[in-house]
């Protein structure tokens, strides 16, 4: 996780005479880990996500297939009549 940087001439002059040249940087407080609790570790999580994805591109190309049926179901009924 990027936490955010102040750059040193946007500091205030006493924290400016505590860091010198240099930017404030913040560290983390926590693990991000202990924020969310969803009884998955990261890897599980990741390979959840990944599966969810394949099957959300499985879905669309089969409503691409059933929308394509339907346009040329429709073009043979109105052809038809």
């Amino acid at each position: 996780m990027d936490l955010p940087k102040i750059k040193n001439e946007d500091l205030p002059d006493k924290l400016k005479e505590m860091l010198g040249d240099s930017d404030a940087e913040f560290d983390s407080l926590m693990n991000p880990s202990d924020v969310l609790n969803l009884g998955y570790t990261l890897d599980e999580l990741n390979v959840q996500r990944e599966e969810t994805a394949r099957k959300l591109i499985e879905a669309r190309k089969k409503l691409q297939e059933l929308r394509g049926l339907e346009r040329k179901n429709k073009k043979n009924n109105i052809q038809s009549v």
